[in-house]
């Protein structure tokens, strides 16, 4: 794994504050600013959506019908060239 090393400057009473933070957490002062960070990114990669919302739909469909047993099981290439030649 690469690592990034960077130097940050805290004016003394933030850096006081953010260390006695990390001691309460049971964490080094460098484990708690990366945590903070992660925290951080992770609320905005969480928003972003995997899929458009079409994709969610059929996916949405597609796990109602299995739940209602309205699926086909498939087993070999063989069963699927079959099924997709009765389609």
């Amino acid at each position: 794994m690469q690592r990034v090393q960077k130097l940050i400057t805290f004016s003394p009473h933030l850096y006081t504050l953010l260390e006695s933070k990390a001691e309460q957490l049971g964490i080094s002062f460098p484990e708690y600013i990366r945590l903070l960070a992660v925290s951080d990114v992770r609320k905005e990669v969480e928003e972003i959506p995997i899929v458009d919302e079409e994709t969610e739909r059929q996916i949405g469909k597609s796990l109602q019908a299995l739940k209602e047993g309205k699926y086909t099981d498939i087993r070999t290439e063989e069963e699927l060239d079959v099924y997709l030649k009765s389609i």
